[in-house]
């Protein structure tokens, strides 16, 4: 995940600790002040997919800030897609623990864009 300050790629380290429909949250080595609009960017498929968020709160964790933004797109086709995304995710890391492998919420969720991201966000 990636975020945009503007046109400037603010951190394209940013990395994804948790998703809902109202919002994420991730680690990025740049502060970001609350109320500071950025672009959400997800690699899940092609084009890219892009929403607005506004930043919530920012925290320093040893060499790194965890960022807490939520969406700005108020459209319900948006929020029904976080929420349909969610409800695959929480599937995805229960079936995981019946094959005996435990995934935190941020590694089921990576795993899950990796695999199904691109599909699931394909226009239909």
């Amino acid at each position: 995940m990636a975020f945009m300050l503007g046109e400037v790629v603010a951190s394209e380290a940013a990395y994804l600790n948790n998703i809902s429909a109202g919002g994420v949250s991730f680690d990025s080595i740049v502060e970001l002040e609350p109320g500071t609009v950025i672009m959400l960017q997800v690699p899940v498929s092609k084009p890219l997919f892009s929403t607005p968020g506004r930043v919530i709160w920012c925290r320093k964790v040893a060499f790194q800030h965890e960022v807490g933004v939520e969406f700005l797109d108020a459209n319900m086709d948006f929020r029904a897609l976080m929420v349909g995304m969610v409800r695959r995710i929480e599937e995805y890391r229960q079936d995981a623990a019946r094959a005996g492998r435990d995934l935190s919420g941020q590694e089921a969720t990576l795993e899950w864009i990796g695999q199904f991201g691109e599909e699931f966000f394909r226009p239909g």
